[in-house]
């Protein structure tokens, strides 16, 4: 006997929702009863086997077997089959299920018959397509997506007849057919475009026969070229854009054909509609620093509507209201300007409004000064209506708060003797917060009426309101808002909380009535993982919060799709509930679309810096730093795979190179003018990364990397690999904890040879092993470009001979940052930040017992980054001074030690352009005994920033506070006055 389950449709592997949702209409319907007559006999038999078979290929992946609900040992149930065909569907990699079932020795075989999926992803064009057959596959996809079921042929067909009529082959003929090869077919598409039409006559309609010529030249359409709606397309919308630029808002630019001679011509017909040129002005009284792009923004919604041109009247009332102005008006007019419009913004401002001074009136039960920091509004500042008002629904709030519900708040504002009759003069105010209190409401009882899911004590106890307690009508609200989520997380989703507050006469006492009706409680009953391709179904479990058999917790939910968007894998994550007919277990269905596998990034640009070269003067005898603006251009590569052996693991390789001139010798005599020119700094890195390493909350990072960079007085070739392990403690605070090991070759140091500390002359060449640590808290509201938020780091590295280190010692470097809107100035941002370095060198030999650091492990300081007005590195203290840590030569030696100082002024110009002003000051000392603030060094300047799509564009011009004069004897020599600093990203 035998009963069968087909499914005659083949719906995408890349979308699986289709798939779900026949599987849900299957069960609904009751698809395996219906052709279950042959089953009649077998119903309540034991099952004594199940078999799984997809292309006549025995199946025996777990995740597929474990959603078969008939089990051998117990009775074949239909309810059991229904479930199973629907689970299968589930996943969305089937398009037919059949279930076979016969009779044998001991009971009842079951056989589950499953389809493979059928889509298309592969398209392949015969004949001569006429336009590129990556045009072709493009026009295809746009409609159909990347994938799609056979029986789109057609649909396919009809797509790219649309296509090539677009394309001026109006004779085009277009036949398709599904070619099965291998486990998924092709799409076969034969293409007889023809001959393709061309434009004989043109017509422009809306504009005077003049213009004719005007518009065919802008568009570069001539008689006799071929026609192409599309391309003619494009260039209608660019000419559009062109007109927007230039004022024209209404404008409206489209096409259309005539066929003529047979076929084989085309009368083309523009229709322009472009509208007066626009215009906005603003009359009557004057708005300072009035910026009109902003609020009259009819270039950004390309529209001059009534609707918009009101809202604009409403804006520039209000930027005068927010100054004080408390009656101004503004009103718009449409104004004819020879073939223009002007749009012309009267504006009455009246008279400015200050506040004298700020009272209370009524307030018996609360004093004055338990008000006063609820009101947004000081004396001698302008009167805005808007603040005074939210300062009496704060007061208003604060009373609530305290049990008086019936409290009543109103502002009121009086006028004092003007002055003077000027129509500019101030007119001051007293502005009064009139407080009728009304009688305090407090809660005398709590009852909880419904529940069985928690006792009513257990819910009281988590309520903030409490019997004897002030009762707040927003806090009670909270409390059965809590309960709700409480009933939602324990699988109640349909549970109803509602709270009756019952007064008594004197609105003094109110007793809390808590009704809850619960619902049924749903569990989940399997948990359904559809389509994954190549990441593991174990990898997208362990992110799942949900468990089999426990409730269907609306927080659980929400934590597994956080958690699977964390890791990144995903397109699309969608999170699904179907029942069986049974409202308390539902299965949760789990679809995914994987992103691509394989990464690729790859850009360039150009390094602007002023940096320190060796110029040597042979006649003089003088060989010594030199400030010098260099262009460094520079390009990378970054490819990576993810999604490794089926996991959340990834492998990145960033490779980058830059083109520079080495560093010249220390000889007295004159280098050639491009010695050394070529690409002497580049940096390879290779990065192994895998999330929730060892079943941990921690990721690993495994880096391996080689790199050669030209600093200010050495050359540094390193190479070597870091293990680091990092954790998030709370969405804000971060830690690590890392081991690395590499060997630092600094040979080619630019040093005077009589100031080379004797660390750097013993250990030119250094192996380095050390242990790190770091903590980190980012509150930052933008990570490139803040406005809000502080960011507070603490980095921690000890290197030690015992563990493998030729040299020992130990560094930590801190740093705070805080982000603040100006207030009243809510467009300026005001940016500060401390930095502070310290590392001590452990006693070793010939080195002394408080060695300074090899010189690739020392601090330096000086640049775009950290004290603006100084040469890239060139932050420190001059030979012959105590603690020099610049040589006599004019190259800094770096130090133990450094502190660095900034504060940002950064205020927007328009949309995209600001400027700012900054104020830095640090230094970098030789050992931490000699640290002093009095020693510290300070820059100050201006700059630019640009926002563009790579973030902001940063241009800064910063000037020494302290010049000072560099080197010994001959050498000799005052520091420039200035540095020119060009990069990307704030500085800080």
């Amino acid at each position: 006997m035998r009963t069968a389950v087909r499914l005659p449709c083949a719906l995408p592997r890349r979308s699986p929702w289709r798939a779900i949702a026949l599987g849900v209409l299957l069960t609904a319907a009751g698809a395996v009863p219906a052709s279950a007559a042959g089953l009649d006999d077998l119903v309540g038999k034991p099952v004594v086997d199940v078999e799984l078979v997809s292309d006549g290929i025995a199946l025996r992946d777990e995740a597929i077997l474990e959603l078969v609900e008939t089990r051998v040992g117990e009775p074949l149930s239909m309810r059991q089959v229904r479930e199973s065909v629907t689970h299968l569907f589930s996943l969305g990699r089937f398009e037919n299920v059949a279930v076979d079932g016969r009779v044998g020795t001991d009971g009842v075989v079951l056989r589950y018959s499953l389809a493979p999926l059928q889509i298309i992803e592969r398209i392949e064009i015969d004949g001569r397509a006429g336009v590129s057959a990556a045009a072709v596959r493009r026009a295809v996809t746009d409609a159909h997506g990347p994938v799609f079921r056979p029986d789109q042929a057609p649909a396919v067909a009809d797509t790219l007849r649309r296509f090539y009529r677009e394309r001026g082959f109006l004779s085009a003929a277009v036949d398709t057919r599904v070619e099965r090869r291998g486990a998924q077919p092709a799409l076969r598409v034969e293409v007889r475009p023809g001959s393709r039409v061309r434009i004989d006559r043109f017509t422009v309609r809306g504009v005077s026969a003049t213009m004719y010529p005007l518009i065919l030249d802008r568009l570069g359409l001539e008689r006799g070229m071929p026609y192409d709606g599309r391309d003619i397309d494009r260039r209608l919308r660019d000419y559009e854009a062109e007109l927007r630029r230039r004022r024209y808002y209404e404008i409206g630019l489209r096409h259309e054909i005539e066929v003529m001679d047979g076929g084989g011509l085309v009368h083309l017909i523009l229709d322009v509609r472009h509208g007066p040129q626009i215009t906005v002005e603003l009359a009557g009284d004057e708005v300072v620093d009035a910026d009109l792009d902003v609020l009259v923004p009819i270039e950004r919604e390309g529209s001059v509507d009534e609707d918009l041109l009101e809202d604009a009247d409403r804006r520039i009332s209000g930027l005068l209201q927010d100054r004080g102005y408390r009656d101004a008006v503004v009103t718009h007019a449409r104004e004819a300007a020879g073939e223009g419009l002007s749009l012309v913004f009267t504006v009455e401002q009246g008279r400015p409004y200050r506040i004298e001074r700020i009272a209370f009136a009524g307030n018996a039960a609360v004093p004055e000064l338990e008000l006063l920091p609820l009101v947004a509004v000081e004396p001698d500042s302008p009167l805005v209506m808007r603040d005074l008002d939210v300062s009496a629904d704060l007061v208003a709030e604060h009373y609530r708060r305290l049990g008086y519900a019936t409290v009543r708040v109103e502002p009121r504002v009086v006028e004092l003797p003007s002055a003077g009759d000027a129509p500019d003069a101030i007119v001051r105010v007293v502005c009064t917060i009139d407080i009728v209190e009304g009688p305090r409401a407090t809660v005398q009882s709590i009852v909880v009426e419904g529940s069985r899911f928690r006792s009513g004590s257990e819910l009281v106890a988590t309520m903030e309101s409490e019997a004897g307690g002030a009762y707040f009508a927003r806090q009670v609200a909270a409390d059965r808002d809590r309960i709700h989520a409480l009933y939602l997380d324990a699988g109640y989703d349909r549970a109803v909380v509602t709270v009756e507050p019952r007064f008594d006469d004197s609105l003094t006492a109110v007793d809390l009535a808590y009704r809850i009706v619960e619902g049924p409680q749903t569990l989940v009953e399997h948990i359904l993982i559809a389509g994954n391709e190549t990441i593991s179904p174990t990898s997208i479990r362990r992110e799942i919060t949900l468990e089999e058999g426990e409730p269907l917790g609306l927080s659980a939910v929400a934590e597994t799709r956080r958690r699977l968007n964390a890791l990144g894998l995903f397109r699309r994550i969608d999170i699904r509930e179907f029942s069986h007919g049974r409202r308390d277990r539902r299965d949760v269905v789990v679809v995914v679309e994987e992103a691509a596998a394989t990464r690729l990034a790859y850009g360039g640009g150009i390094e602007v810096s002023q940096r320190l070269r060796r110029v040597t003067d042979a006649g003089r005898g003088v060989s010594q730093a030199v400030e010098q603006l260099e262009f460094a251009p520079r390009g990378f590569v970054q490819i990576g795979r993810r999604n490794l052996w089926g996991k959340n693991r990834s492998i990145d390789l960033f490779t980058r190179v830059s083109v520079r001139r080495q560093n010249d010798p220390v000889l007295l005599a004159p280098a050639e003018a491009n010695a050394g020119f070529g690409f002497n700094e580049y940096r390879v890195l290779g990065t192994y990364t895998e999330p929730r390493a060892f079943g941990s909350d921690l990721d690993l990072f495994v880096t391996g990397f080689v790199e050669e960079a030209i600093r200010p007085g050495f050359d540094l070739f390193s190479r070597g690999f870091n293990a680091e392990t990092r954790g998030q403690v709370t969405p804000w605070l971060s830690t690590s904890v890392g081991y690395s090991w590499g060997k630092n070759d600094t040979s080619n140091v630019q040093l005077n040879p009589e100031d080379v500390p004797l660390v750097d002359r013993l250990f030119e060449k250094v192996r380095l092993s050390s242990f790190s640590g770091s903590l980190l808290r980012d509150t930052r509201d933008d990570v490139v470009d803040p406005t809000a938020g502080e960011v507070l780091s603490i980095d921690a590295r000890v290197a030690a001979r015992a563990i493998g280190s030729e040299v020992g010692f130990a560094k930590a470097f801190t740093q705070a940052f805080i982000y603040r809107r100006m207030p009243g100035m809510r467009r300026i941002v005001l940016a500060a930040g401390v930095r502070l370095g310290i590392a001590v060198g452990f006693p070793q030999g010939a080195v002394g017992s408080n060695p300074l650091l090899p010189i690739s492990e020392r601090f330096f300081a000086g640049g775009d980054t950290t004290v603006r007005g100084y040469a890239f590195d060139r932050l420190g203290i001059p030979a012959g001074r105590p603690g020099a840590t610049i040589d006599a030569d004019g190259f800094p030696q770096g130090g133990n030690a450094v502190v660095i100082l900034n504060s940002e002024v950064r205020v927007p110009v328009t949309r995209e352009l600001g400027v700012v002003g900054f104020l830095d000051g640090g230094n970098v000392y030789d050992h931490i005994s000699n640290i002093s603030l009095g020693r510290i060094r300070g820059g100050i300047g201006f700059g630019v920033r640009y926002r563009s799509p790579v973030g902001p564009i940063r241009v800064d011009l910063g000037f020494k506070l302290d010049r000072q004069e560099l080197g010994s004897g001959p050498n000799r020599e005052r520091e420039r006055l200035t540095a020119l600093h060009i990069s990307i990203g704030q500085a800080f």
